[in-house]
């Protein structure tokens, strides 16, 4: 998973989840305010769109430490069944515009599926 301007995170941030593939179980832990929420956040947001609980919005996932040049993403590269998928979400925030002034950037999203595989 990739997040760039993503809560706590101004920077992009690679998380590669594939080093625990042979365990049932890992902890994500650190004090309070460290990012831990964020990353449930940023896998729930690429999946589903949304925040993993009910008391943040996706309006407010943008980096309070990013400016209008940086854009909030999150990509996320997962398998299923043998089957690889590929998803960017872009949440609506202010980013960079065609001539470098500061826009309204409307969310986005891209979605790669295996070859054939209907979106449903």
């Amino acid at each position: 998973m990739v997040m760039q301007a993503f809560g706590p995170y101004r920077e992009k941030v690679e998380l590669d989840f594939t080093e625990m593939q042979n365990q049932s179980l890992f902890l994500v832990s650190g004090p309070t305010g460290a990012g831990k929420t964020t990353i449930f956040d940023a896998l729930t947001y690429a999946l589903y769109d949304g925040a993993s609980g009910n008391t943040r919005e996706k309006t407010s996932f943008k980096s309070d430490f990013a400016t209008d040049t940086e854009l909030c993403f999150v990509e996320l590269a997962f398998e299923v069944a043998g089957k690889e998928y590929f998803v960017k979400r872009t949440p609506a925030q202010r980013g960079p515009g065609k001539t470098g002034k500061p826009v309204n950037v409307l969310a986005q999203v891209e979605l790669h599926l295996p070859e054939g595989q209907p979106i449903t």
